[in-house]
């Protein structure tokens, strides 16, 4: 009798295992599931944070200067030249792409929560495995909150990039103007400083064309020629002072006469002992020789 019901008893207890088997599995294999969905999470949430660790290397080297001017960079056995611009919108490629996988590891999220939840509506163990899965969830969300935070800065400091960029290529071109008209000016000023004027001719034609006038004396007798008091370049020979520096006469057997206030010293022929010259006129030191006068008239004698 007692091994009858021992009997029964281990046949009862092999049909409950029998029942208990297929539960066993679809639990095994639930439980199998919940820990994918947290692994595929983990990896997501990895390589959004190392892909924003290398997008902060670039922006790095981006806003330190390292990319200012055109670099090499190796490609296999090809060099491709990197420009600024082209390294800024690499980045910017870069944060996009980020973005969106934030985006997308988000939808993922709740999709997983989703079938977590589902798979523990009809047993009370899994709910628990959906209360640690929840706890998980939890984490991940407060990651990518911070990993939004990342993009988010990593945006406003490639457009405050872009800001400065265009605001330097405004002030180059600024500069490149301002250059070009202070050269410009400064050769208008040379020249303007280099150039002089002289007139040659007898007293007559002179006084013709009220370049001197005559003054003092004492009826009409030992009067002084002299420059007029107002002297323009029209009728004048323009020179380059820097350039001319031998000022030939009409008539070279004549005497000619200066009678405006260069400086003699500063010729390389003095004048004879009567302060007349003749065939032409040498000067050797023109800055000099120019400095108190820029107009110079010689009368013929």
């Amino acid at each position: 009798m007692r091994t009858m019901l021992l009997t029964i008893a281990a046949a009862g207890l092999l049909v409950a295992c029998d029942k208990s088997k297929p539960e066993l599995d679809k639990t095994l294999a639930e439980v199998q599931q919940i820990s994918a969905e947290k692994d595929s999470l983990l990896r997501d949430v990895t390589a959004n944070s190392q892909l924003i660790a290398d997008v902060n290397a670039e922006m790095a080297k981006v806003r330190d200067g390292s990319a200012s001017k055109p670099t090499v960079r190796n490609r296999g056995d090809l060099e491709t030249t990197v420009t600024p611009a082209e390294a800024r919108e690499a980045v910017r490629k870069r944060v996009a792409e980020l973005t969106a996988r934030l985006i997308e590891s988000e939808k993922r999220l709740g999709a997983s929560r989703t079938r977590v939840q589902e798979l523990a509506q009809n047993s009370s163990s899994m709910k628990k495995q959906l209360a640690a899965f929840d706890s998980t969830i939890g984490s991940f969300r407060t990651i990518m909150d911070n990993q939004k935070g990342q993009i988010a800065s990593l945006s406003e400091q490639l457009n405050a990039l872009q800001a400065e960029n265009a605001s330097l290529k405004t002030e180059r071109v600024q500069l490149v103007s301002d250059k070009v008209q202070l050269v410009a000016e400064k050769q208008t000023l040379t020249e303007e400083r280099n150039t002089t004027y002289y007139m040659v001719g007898n007293r007559e034609e002179l006084l013709a064309r009220h370049v001197i006038e005559m003054t003092g004396g004492f009826l009409g007798f030992g009067k002084t020629t002299v420059p007029a008091r107002e002297l323009t370049p029209t009728g004048f020979t323009a020179i380059d002072r820097s350039a001319v520096q031998e000022i030939p006469f009409p008539m070279p057997n004549r005497k000619y006469r200066v009678i405006t206030r260069q400086d003699m010293s500063a010729l390389q022929t003095p004048p004879d002992k009567d302060g007349e010259f003749e065939g032409t006129l040498k000067i050797a030191d023109p800055a000099r020789f120019w400095a108190t006068s820029k107009y110079l008239i010689m009368v013929e004698k």
